[in-house]
Order: structure tokens, then C-alpha cells, then sequence
């Protein structure tokens, strides 16, 4: 390959990074204390900013957001051959007393072309630094946005504490995971969103028709404890749905496979004892 095409494709892998950077945010801070900030987010860039039309602001009760916010559930999943984490509850009790007030505050100042934004701090249980969970809300066409960037996530450095005070939506990490409400009734999509985060780690979007939920008394959030039935896994995208059911298939009998293929080759290795005979191993 010669110099100017080499030249051609370094600048074009240039200007499609450039691209793919964080959305440009402005945040402003409605209640920054040391385990908890909530505020407001909205492009810098005016035109951008006068282009988003919300439904805010918006007169919650503490009464429906405990209601919405207590039923939100997440499930981080591992590898292939791993079997799914149990799901836990995004929120403790402890982050909800101190995160709904600040939600229903900010709520009432937004302005159409906010988002409203979040980010829970706490110490880590395995390391020196910060576990922060965030993300953002907004209401918009009568259904409620609830978008996930990090859940219990180990912040260990300034800059990484800085980052998030910037831009709650900043993911750190790609990983796999499932953001759930209960009951499922009410889950109008649940899916990945690319473009809060610019492109560099999905945050996890979930989009409810609140009112029905609080029109009614549904029921309560399982136990962390428990799994998750099939069945109730919220609705997706249409378009995505029936792929997502085919590649399921198709794992489950790649993974009955591999598991036939390991049990063989396991009898293959079984060390010989010295008489002839195979000696059995775990």
C-alpha cells in the first residue's frame, strides 16, 4: 500500500474518531454533596441544545418516584459459558432517601432541552476508591426515560471522579447487562444507547409508560435473590426481537455442543494408573 493512500486512511480514522466523541454537555449541578449529585445536562452547542424538546418540566410526587425508581432492577450477565448474575435492585433504600427529593427539585426547574442526571457515590467495598452509579432521566411524548451509564461502578482516580461530574452519562466500562422494571407491563423498549455516551460504552436505556404503572398498584420488585423468569423479560424493539430470540437458539445448542466436546476430551486425558486402568478426576 503506498504513502498517499496510507495518508488518505490515517485522516479519515481521524476524523471518524473525532466524530465519535462524547457529546459536548453542559452540567449544572442542582445538589453536589459528597454521595450524591443531581442536575440538569444539556448541549453546549445552542442550536443543539434549542433542537431538544422535552417534557419538562414536570411536578412529581415522592410517593410515584419511589413508586418507579424501587422497581428498577439490573442484571449484569458474564461470559459465554457463565451463568447469568442474579438481578439486583439499581437503588438501595438508602440511595432512594436521599436521591428522590433532589430528582422531584430538579424536575420542577428543567427546561425542555434538559436531561435530568444523576450519580450516586459510595466507598468500594474492594478497593480504596469511589463505587458511583449514574445516569440521567427525561420525560418525553407522556413516557419516562430512565438511561443506566454505571451501576456500583470502582472509580479510583480524580480524573475519573471529574469525568463523571462532567457527564453522568460517561460509561466506563462496555459490559453486558440488562436494565428491567416490574411488572414488564409497562416497558414500552429496553435497549442500548450509543449516543449519550458518544459512541464509546453503551448506557443502557429503558423507556415506561409510567402512567399506567401509577395507575395501578403493580406489584413489588423480586428479591435480589431470585431469577428472572423468561417471560418476564421486557419487551425490546420490535426489530430486534425475533433476531435476539434466533441467536438464543442458536447459543443454547453451541453450548450443548461445547459441553459434549469437553466431557469427551475429558475422558481422553484421564491419566493411566500404572496398572493399565483409568483413574477418575473431578
Amino acid at each position: 500500500m503506498g504513502k498517499p493512500i496510507k495518508g488518505i486512511i490515517a485522516v479519515v480514522l481521524i476524523m471518524w474518531c473525532v466524530g465519535c466523541g462524547s457529546p459536548v454537555f453542559i452540567t449544572q449541578a442542582i445538589e453536589d454533596e459528597p454521595s450524591l449529585l443531581v442536575g440538569l445536562a444539556r448541549y453546549h452547542d445552542e442550536a443543539e441544545a434549542t433542537a431538544i424538546r422535552h417534557d419538562h418540566p414536570v411536578e412529581w410526587s415522592i410517593a410515584d418516584l419511589e413508586a418507579i425508581l424501587k422497581r428498577l432492577v439490573i442484571q449484569e450477565g458474564g461470559g459465554l459459558m457463565d451463568g447469568s448474575r442474579s438481578p439486583k435492585a439499581v437503588f438501595t433504600p438508602e440511595d432512594l432517601t436521599h436521591l428522590i427529593p433532589a430528582l422531584q427539585h430538579t424536575f420542577r426547574m428543567a427546561r425542555p432541552s434538559d436531561w435530568i442526571v444523576f450519580a450516586v457515590w459510595g466507598e468500594s467495598e474492594h478497593t480504596q476508591g469511589l463505587e458511583v452509579t449514574s445516569g440521567g432521566l427525561f420525560l418525553q411524548d407522556q413516557q419516562l426515560h430512565i438511561l443506566l451509564a454505571n451501576h456500583r461502578e470502582r472509580i479510583s482516580s480524580e480524573e475519573g471522579i471529574q469525568a463523571i461530574h462532567n457527564n453522568p452519562f460517561h460509561a466506563f466500562r462496555d459490559i453486558k447487562r440488562n436494565l428491567l422494571f416490574y411488572p414488564t407491563s409497562v416497558v414500552m423498549a429496553s435497549r442500548n444507547n450509543w449516543i449519550m455516551s458518544g459512541f464509546e460504552a453503551p448506557v443502557s436505556e429503558l423507556i415506561l409508560d409510567y402512567q399506567a404503572l401509577l395507575a395501578v398498584n403493580g406489584p413489588e420488585i423480586p428479591s435480589e435473590t431470585e431469577r428472572i423468569p423468561a417471560s418476564e423479560i421486557p419487551k425490546t424493539d420490535p426489530s430486534t426481537a425475533r433476531t435476539n430470540d434466533d441467536a438464543l437458539g442458536t447459543l443454547k445448542e453451541e453450548i450443548s455442543t461445547l459441553k459434549e466436546e469437553i466431557s469427551r476430551l475429558k475422558e481422553q486425558i484421564k491419566p493411566q494408573a500404572k496398572d493399565g486402568t483409568s483413574t477418575n478426576i473431578p
